[in-house]
């Protein structure tokens, strides 16, 4: 069994498209340790938001714990951005049991100095989706900025 595991596949189209399916998350999941962590390219939102929440919906229904969609920049992609669709088998932590898979946006270890573009204000923003997206992928999901301890307040004034 294994810790992590990460594909970075091809597009879904032809031969490819076997690595979007069920049958494919399924497999992953039986490989991981409880704790594991699966790491799948998740596509773009701006163009593949119908097979993200596919995919999405195949690791929840296969009973993944922890299902999550980040994603980053890539200036030479398509749109700019590629997708990760990361999933692990850990519900929650238990008291003291140390770093936890179950927040997947929540880095589990310190970034090794040296780095020059991650780092974990990084890590965590690229949870951080686009209200579109958001609400297509985990409508039920609360989304932080629209808790009232956060929205901020208005003053609207007028001129005279």
């Amino acid at each position: 069994y294994y810790d992590v595991i990460i594909t970075d596949s091809s597009d879904p189209i032809g031969p490819a498209s076997t690595l979007f399916e069920k049958n494919f998350f399924r497999k992953i999941q039986r490989a991981l340790k409880p704790r594991g962590i699966m790491c799948c390219q998740g596509e773009c939102i701006w163009l593949h938001l119908d097979l993200i929440r596919s995919m999405m919906d195949y690791c929840r229904e296969l009973g993944f714990a922890s299902v999550q969609y980040a994603y980053t920049t890539i200036p030479t992609y398509p749109s700019g951005q590629i997708g990760f669709l990361l999933c692990s088998n850990e519900a929650a932590a238990s008291s003291g049991a140390g770093p936890t898979s179950a927040d997947l946006s929540l880095p589990i270890a310190p970034a090794p100095s040296g780095l020059r573009y991650y780092n974990s204000q990084i890590h965590g923003a690229a949870f951080i989706l686009p209200e579109f997206a958001r609400q297509a992928l985990d409508p039920n999901e609360t989304s932080p900025a629209h808790t009232p301890a956060s929205t901020p307040t208005v003053i609207q004034t007028s001129s005279v």
